[in-house]
């Protein structure tokens, strides 16, 4: 794969408006060459305020398991002798295409508050569907089966709408807390010609609609700091994972400009947690583990 990124800032007018274009040009093994452009304009009409816009492409680029993954789903005893069920890859799927518009609004109510405030709004197509496909015989291994396909194909489309809330509070001066709030609902809707029964369900039910962050951060003293966060996210509907906190927090030791030491817990509440099943059986299922760890930085 080549990839390449180029970006430009334009001061349209002084300490108030500013332009940012750009484009990612990609050459995967799968599909050639491929443009991801992106327009963002931010406007700061005083010194406390920032509202942003911002236009956007992304594609995703079939992997291997796309192209040429082949699983075994499962088979029963047909009248005329075993059938097997398998997912096969397909050479000629497209890249996954979104468009995305978003916009924002940045403020700072006093010196102790700041707000973010963002919305979005995403047109995805060419998404991957699992379609049917002919039976054929296959005679080796033993026994001789009948297989029944399913492959890969784009053709499910839809729409997705997120909102993100964002807050910084300094309730003292070594102390700030961050709350979060994020909301996110899709649609998706295949295409007429689409047997697909799972890929809506999937694509509409493997994102948690709502999710919760706090975030705190104590500057202690001779140069000591604690940092600690608490996540919700809520529960997956396809495939059926329920909601979970987690809990992570860390010491750090800043005793010079250029060097720190950091002591740091993640998932502390359980042992572990799942997060994500892989239905289809192609890549293996895990679960987040408990974690401490040490961490030394050195910048030069």
């Amino acid at each position: 794969m080549f990839s390449s990124f180029v970006q430009d800032e334009i001061v349209l007018v002084p300490d108030r408006l500013f332009l940012t274009a750009g484009t990612k040009i990609e050459r995967s093994y799968y599909n050639g060459w491929d443009a991801q452009p992106s327009v963002r304009v931010a406007w700061t009409p005083t010194a406390r305020q920032t509202l942003w816009a911002a236009i956007s492409h992304a594609d995703r680029t079939p992997s291997e398991l796309d192209n040429s993954v082949v699983s075994n789903l499962g088979g029963f005893t047909g009248p005329n002798g075993p059938v097997a069920l398998k997912l096969l890859g397909n050479v000629d799927l497209r890249n996954e295409q979104t468009n995305s518009f978003e916009a924002g609004y940045r403020t700072s109510l006093a010196d102790k508050v700041s707000l973010d405030f963002t919305a979005y709004y995403a047109s995805q197509y060419d998404q991957e569907t699992t379609e049917p496909g002919t039976s054929f015989f296959e005679a080796t291994p033993a026994p001789p089966t009948f297989v029944m396909p399913l492959a890969y194909s784009n053709l499910l489309h839809g729409e997705s709408h997120r909102f993100e809330l964002a807050a910084n509070w300094k309730p003292a001066s070594r102390w700030t807390i961050s709350p979060g709030y994020a909301f996110e609902q899709i649609h998706m809707y295949l295409a007429p010609t689409s047997h697909d029964t799972s890929s809506v369900s999937a694509a509409e039910g493997s994102t948690p609609v709502n999710s919760v962050l706090l975030r705190s951060h104590v500057a202690l003293l001779h140069g000591w700091m604690w940092d600690a966060s608490v996540y919700f996210v809520g529960h997956l509907k396809d495939p059926v994972i329920p909601s979970y906190t987690r809990l992570d927090t860390g010491l750090t030791w800043q005793w010079n400009e250029k060097s720190s030491l950091s002591f740091v817990g993640q998932n502390l509440l359980k042992d572990r947690h799942e997060e994500f099943v892989d239905l289809t059986g192609s890549a293996a299922t895990t679960e987040i583990k408990r974690s401490v760890y040490a961490k030394f930085t050195w910048r030069f």
